[in-house]
């Protein structure tokens, strides 16, 4: 079979990767990418070809509205010519667009149902989804899915990719970086261009800028701050912003990173501004704060019930206050515990094995 995989952000590459490698065992697969975030940057650290296929709209509805157009076109484009028999996405609109209009199976993972634009655009038209058991299956029947498309599992999405079958990390990886393991925490700015925040924080502004300059103040080690930035805004400003401590090596700020789990892995802590990295390092027994002004989520809700190192903050006090108790935090192994929780892929494998044989 021709299978295609769409990645329309970072954390397709991370997760899909090992799907993509199991496939690939018997099936001729292809890839499509939308240039937003790092997703390129580590589609070519990767290594392997892709179609690059459309671009982020930016911050403007207006924007994302054209973007869409515009990546339906480039998308159509490449299937009209590769003639998938499937395909496998996280969450993508355009892809599950035109997958429903050719009449190609499909299995889509997501756990953001809290994203209205893109659950509205995806989940009323997938064959099947895979989610999360800790989100209410009730925030995915709201946007008109039926409850037989929907496979739950007893875990979260970066089980797929933080097992030990699949996650090695190495600690020589730190080196190309200047790190040291436990003298650094790893920061993530807010995803400011996203609808929920369109209106409260500008493309440049993360609360990072008012966070750092306590938190060095406080530790008593020395730790080197890494941020990692969600768009070119913040990374121009940030540079500027943090010039004399990026200087000093105090601070370093990066567009993106490759391997990025074994570099938060080695970690002494990370801040994070909501989304998957957070979920991932505290998965790890990395201790983890997200400063985020809404709710708790149920995926970090989950890990905080079953013991994992992770606090959600609103505030920078708060934040400061969590970062000052987790520098003297006792790390443990949680291998065992990952071990005990289901990985999404596998389940999305066998449920393609049976797909795949009603198609025959």
């Amino acid at each position: 079979m021709k299978i295609w995989l769409d990645f329309c952000e970072p954390k397709s590459i991370t997760m899909l990767r090992p799907l993509y490698e199991e496939l690939i065992k018997e099936h001729d697969v292809f890839i499509t990418a939308r240039d937003f975030d790092s997703t390129l940057f580590l589609l070519k650290k990767w290594g392997i070809p892709f179609h690059n296929a459309g671009s982020y709209g930016g911050g403007t509805l207006v924007g994302k509205l054209r973007s869409y157009t515009e990546r339906l076109n480039d998308l159509l484009d490449v299937v009209e010519k590769e003639e998938p028999d499937f395909l496998f996405c996280i969450t993508s609109p355009e892809a599950i667009r035109v997958a429903f209009g050719l009449q190609i199976p499909n299995i889509m993972f997501n756990d953001e149902p809290r994203s209205y634009g893109c659950s509205a655009l995806t989940l009323p038209f997938v064959n099947k989804v895979i989610v999360p058991k800790p989100i209410p299956i009730e925030w995915y029947l709201d946007y008109g899915i039926k409850e037989e498309k929907i496979i739950q599992f007893h875990g979260i999405d970066e089980v797929a990719w933080l097992n030990q079958n699949v996650f090695h990390p190495d600690p020589k990886i730190l080196t190309q970086f200047g790190l040291e393991e436990g003298k650094y925490v790893v920061c993530r700015t807010e995803p400011t261009k996203a609808v929920y925040l369109i209106d409260k924080m500008e493309p440049h502004e993360t609360l990072l800028t008012q966070i750092l300059p306590e938190a060095i103040s406080i530790s008593k080690d020395k730790l080197t701050y890494v941020i990692i930035t969600r768009n070119e805004e913040q990374y121009a400003y940030l540079n500027t912003h943090f010039e004399d401590h990026i200087k000093n090596g105090i601070i370093q700020v990066h567009r993106g990173m490759d391997n990025l789990a074994a570099i938060m892995y080695f970690s002494k802590m990370v801040l994070t501004g909501g989304g998957t990295m957070v979920r991932e390092s505290a998965l790890l027994g990395v201790p983890s704060i997200e400063f985020f002004p809404l709710q708790t989520y149920p995926q970090e809700q989950f890990l905080i019930d079953n013991g994992f190192p992770l606090k959600h903050t609103k505030t920078v006090p708060e934040t400061i206050k969590v970062f000052k108790q987790f520098l003297s935090y006792k790390r443990t192994n949680t291998f065992e515990r990952i071990g005990g929780l289901e990985n999404p892929l596998k389940i999305g494998l066998k449920e393609f094995k049976k797909m795949k044989s009603g198609l025959k």
